[in-house]
């Protein structure tokens, strides 16, 4: 006999030996310890009267029995282990016995099977984001296939690949989730991937592969190869795969030679002589009929990823594939895609089954750039945070959560977790950081989330309204200081005026007494209460007040009761014509009924021009020796006479300039108006562009004849006036005028009276402006965490918003968040004859908890509440956005009081946290039921329980350390002697 045949007979008559013991062993233990505390302390609620939790203890009348029964031992191991049973109410088992007791359990449970029975995985297909990585890895192309809104962060710094395994202190990252980027044009994905209960999409039982979706990933296959932008610049293997050989001798020797490693890494094994041969003919049979090198090939490529050998992840050859085997698993496990060519080399030579290799090629994998789609998809589903993209909170009460369309806090609180969780891989820190850590990643906006009260500055409407009363007082006192100076100056030169311009006739040759105050005025001197009429200032740029002047830039004269008005495209044609934007010039016009218009402005020579216009008909008049001088404060009048006979002729300093024009369609308005500018240039020098005040605006329902005209806009008046005067009115008119113009500049400086509501409209506007600037911040910085109330993946306004409603905290939803996900102990769904809880039938000053005391009373929900409410309501004192509150809306005080494991008790989130990281081995375990589930892509099987439980076991003294637990899920006889049917 062999030496190998001799030990495999030792091998094997000791594994009878140890099972023959095992059974004996259990036998005793069974009747001496299982039995009598099943009977005591279980039998009442599962087996004497009735059976609760579809469990009845009463069939297991022997250790065979529960020997045959692996689920139902893990199960009464789970619920011993957590202190879930007894129930409340009932004795409970004394601490030794209760160790005892599970001690034996386990023992019986690894007994159950050995090495030689592990579950069969079922075949499975890709998922839509291991297709995506697949493909673009196989063709090493630049884009994504298509819009993957399951990738919920992506990182801008390429922080993964630092050579220091440390998070810089700060990150740049977005969510796109709601906005995907589009992939590869005209490439349509198949639809999302349903999630398993536990929330992971590449779960065996849910990747099936009905005729639709088989018809949708043929014409995805054809489409990708077929997209204008699958072209050399966008793929990798290119010239290698696709481009035309130089020589063409033997084509078939080439597409072959070309094949092989491509069909190798698509299939993630060595391919058969057969299926070389088979897709070798398809592609050279392409090429017989007349297609081109590159797009047979591309027909190829086609064909094989609508292949069921890679669509599908399955073990396809017999044990000698192994190592492929596991090559594939590694590699969809870290990377979510299929294995590259130092994976497959590493199978094809059997090297990947040395543990001192396989441990070296997970630490190469986890420092490869494509740990990111671990990364991208594990933590998210395992905090199963796509739904807080779904949370809408009622506008009503939290109107910041969703600012709009395009600024939501749910995309900026998704990346709090996802930072944390990466954090702890790169930097292989404690599982225990996901419950307490000491640090953090914010944004500017979720520090302002979780600190500020979300509200705009308050505004001291009091004080405002006495300011306000302030200044309309000062402006009341220097306004009837202005106009009884006003009266006196008037009836100290009226009576000078009356003789200048007794003798003064009109255009039609007749004596008329002098008048000529104007129908509406614009004497402007810093505000806008020295019209008379009802003229008034129309700005279309901005209007700044400058030595007792207003400096119109782009504006116009409007009057709403007069014929007259002055409209924006009078300057928008003007300025199309001349670049006076570009020039900064002046504008000052007037327009008609239509689209009539008269026009002085500062055009971009710094000279002055004349526009004027009807019915798209315009000329414009340069004035060529119109530049302004360069003296401060000169004053320049132009005036526009409208003419009895139609004409209007322009004066400047009060003589004709140029010829009437003469047009009956632009008399304006004919036989009524005059109107004078006076231009006053502000100080020169310094400047780029000279300003422009309009100083005088006088409108007149009559054409003046040209001496009123020269003596209104040359100065001769004053002159005049000045001669009629004695030396003493001079005196006297000279204080006056004075004392108008000291009391006019005081006034100009007192601030214009604030408007409430505009101040607070202004301030509100402004709060949310800086909100939204940052919701759209993608820098998140490391924090100390200072507040033991937040942090961790409990904490956060992510999770703490996806488990509310929109209009009140769901203290059950949290709780059963808590239990599936930090406990891996999901509970039952609710019976189907339980109604949900009417919050309209109870009273509105109760709180949730006393809500919820009556819900239940019924006693088939009790069992299931008094596991899951404590937990749920450790977290009552965060609203329904993750913001602290001490208080209800009614006014009644939170109460996050409980009790962890039915006799921890807590008051409030502080003290939960902490007794969560008592149990830190009990989340240990919980995780890493996660993990390892979602390695093996499959639900978890009894015996699985006992695997993790050795990996928590040899991770422990370490402190749980994320990647460490990792490489021990991969080193598991789970993870490499698993087999697919």
């Amino acid at each position: 006999m062999s030496l190998k045949k001799t030990f495999n007979l030792s091998c094997f008559l000791l594994f009878c030996l140890f099972g023959f013991v095992t059974k004996v062993q259990a036998a005793e233990d069974f009747e001496n310890l299982i039995k009598p505390l099943l009977v005591k302390s279980c039998n009442k609620c599962h087996g004497e009267k009735k059976v609760s939790g579809k469990i009845n203890l009463q069939i297991v009348s022997s250790a065979k029995h529960l020997l045959e029964k692996p689920a139902l031992i893990k199960d009464i191991i789970k619920v011993v282990e957590a202190s879930d049973m007894p129930p409340l109410g009932e004795p409970e088992l004394k601490e030794i016995d209760r160790l005892k007791l599970l001690v034996s359990l386990k023992t019986m449970l690894r007994s159950t099977t050995n090495s030689n029975e592990l579950t069969q995985n079922q075949i499975r297909r890709l998922n839509r984001f291991q297709y995506n990585n697949a493909v673009k890895d196989l063709l090493q192309l630049k884009f994504d296939l298509f819009e993957l809104p399951e990738k919920l962060m992506t990182r801008h710094d390429n922080y993964l690949m630092r050579p220091i395994l440390k998070m810089p202190d700060k990150v740049q990252v977005e969510s796109y989730a709601l906005n995907p980027k589009s992939g590869l044009r005209g490439v349509k994905s198949f639809p999302k991937d349903l999630r398993a209960a536990h929330g992971f999409d590449n779960q065996a039982n849910q990747l099936s592969l009905s005729p639709l979706l088989l018809d949708s990933f043929l014409r995805l296959s054809v489409s990708i190869v077929e997209s204008p932008d699958f072209i050399e610049a966008n793929v990798g293997i290119w010239n290698n795969f696709f481009k035309e050989p130089v020589s063409k001798n033997d084509t078939e020797a080439e597409v072959k030679t070309r094949l092989t490693p491509f069909l190798e890494l698509a299939f993630r094994a060595s391919v058969d002589v057969e299926t070389l041969d088979r897709y070798t003919s398809y592609i050279v049979t392409k090429i017989k009929k007349g297609g081109t090198f590159t797009e047979s090939m591309k027909k190829g490529v086609s064909a094989v990823l609508s292949s069921p050998r890679f669509l599908y992840r399955s073990q396809f050859a017999v044990d000698k594939d192994n190592s492929f085997h596991l090559a594939s698993n590694l590699s969809f496990f870290l990377w979510a895609s299929i294995p590259d060519q130092e994976l497959l080399q590493l199978a094809r030579t059997n090297e990947l089954s040395k543990q001192e290799v396989l441990k070296k090629t997970i630490d190469r994998m986890l420092a490869d750039p494509k740990i990111e789609r671990f990364l991208d998809t594990f933590p998210s589903q395992w905090m199963q945070l796509e739904n807080v993209l779904a949370a809408t909170p009622d506008p009503q009460i939290y109107r910041y959560f969703k600012l709009d369309e395009s600024n939501l806090a749910s995309l900026q609180m998704v990346m709090e977790p996802l930072l944390l969780f990466d954090a702890v891989f790169l930097e292989n820190r404690s599982i225990t950081d996901f419950i307490s850590p000491d640090f953090g990643y914010q944004s500017e906006f979720l520090k302002t989330w979780y600190t500020s009260n979300l509200k705009p500055p308050v505004i001291d409407l009091a004080k405002i309204n006495l300011e306000n009363n302030e200044i309309e007082n000062q402006r009341t006192k220097l306004d009837s200081i202005i106009k009884i100076t006003q009266a006196e100056l008037d009836n100290l030169i009226e009576p000078v005026k009356a003789k200048l311009y007794a003798n003064q006739e009109t255009s039609n040759g007749k004596k008329i007494p002098p008048n000529l105050k104007p129908f509406a005025a614009w004497e402007f001197n810093g505000d806008l209460n020295d019209s008379i009429g009802s003229l008034h200032l129309e700005s279309v740029g901005p209007v700044q007040f400058q030595n007792g002047f207003v400096v119109l830039d782009k504006a116009y004269l409007l009057s709403k009761k007069l014929p007259i008005t002055l409209k924006a495209k009078t300057f928008e044609v003007w300025c199309k014509i001349h670049n006076l934007e570009q020039s900064g010039g002046g504008l000052m016009g007037i327009q008609g009924d239509g689209d009539i218009f008269d026009t002085i402005v500062l055009g971009e020579r710094k000279q002055y021009h004349w526009i004027s216009g009807s019915n798209n008909h315009k000329r414009t008049l340069d004035f060529p020796d119109s530049t302004p001088e360069t003296k401060p404060n000169e004053l320049l009048h132009f005036a526009m006479v409208y003419e009895e006979n139609g004409s209007t002729t322009l004066y400047r300093n009060g003589k004709p300039y140029g010829k009437p024009y003469s047009n009956g369609a632009i008399s304006f308005p004919k036989n009524k108006g005059s109107v004078i500018f006076g231009i006053r240039h502000l100080p020169a020098g310094g400047n780029k562009f000279l300003s422009v005040s309009l100083d005088k605006a006088r409108l007149y329902d009559r054409a003046l004849s040209a001496s009123e005209v020269a003596s209104s806009g040359s100065g001769i008046l004053d002159a005049e006036i000045l001669q009629g005067l004695s030396d003493e009115q001079k005196v006297k008119r000279l204080v006056l005028l004075q004392t108008i113009s000291q009391a006019k500049e005081l006034r100009n400086k007192i601030p214009l009276p604030r408007d409430s509501k505009k101040e607070l409209q202004n301030v509100q506007r402004k709060f949310e402006d800086e909100l939204r600037i940052k919701m759209n911040s993608h820098i998140f910085e490391r924090i100390k965490a200072s507040d033991p109330r937040y942090g961790g993946v409990i904490t956060n306004a992510a999770v703490l918003s996806m488990t509310s409603s929109p209009k009140r905290t769901l203290p059950i939803a949290r709780g059963a968040w808590v239990v599936e996900v930090i406990f891996n102990d999901p509970p039952p769904p609710p019976p189907n004859d339980i109604p949900p809880l009417n919050e309209e039938q109870t009273a509105g000053n109760l709180t949730i908890r006393e809500k919820f005391a009556k819900h239940r009373e019924n006693l088939t929900c009790a069992g299931c509440h008094a596991r899951i409410d404590p937990l749920g309501f450790a977290l009552e004192n965060f609203d329904i956005t993750g913001r602290w509150r001490d208080k209800y809306e009614n006014g009644r005080a939170v109460d996050a009081s409980g009790t962890l494991t039915r006799k921890q008790e807590f008051d409030g989130i502080v003290q939960f946290k902490e007794l969560l990281m008592n149990e830190k081995k009990r989340f240990a375990k919980a995780f890493t039921a996660h993990l390892i589930r979602f390695a093996l892509s499959r639900e978890l099987s009894p015996i699985d329980s006992l695997v993790i439980e050795d990996i928590v076991n040899k991770t422990e003294n370490d402190s749980f350390k994320l990647k460490d637990i990792i490489k021990e899920v991969i080193l598991s006889d789970r993870f490499l002697e698993t087999k697919s049917n």
